[in-house]
């Protein structure tokens, strides 16, 4: 099974943020996050997890 883990800089683009809301905000909003090497980090499938719980009706 292939994991994919993404930086800040990949996690922003890939949900159209800046860098410096997803260091801010991803503790905040619960978007879930790794530390590897003193690192962040965050896994495709739990972005785009938390990307469907923000939905709105």
């Amino acid at each position: 099974m292939f994991r994919r883990y993404l930086d800040v800089s990949e996690a922003a683009r890939y949900l159209d943020m800046s860098e410096r809301w997803m260091y801010r905000e991803s503790r905040k909003h619960g978007i879930p996050r790794y530390y590897f090497g003193g690192r962040l980090r965050f896994k495709l499938d739990d972005l785009d997890r938390w990307v469907k719980q923000q939905r709105v009706a």
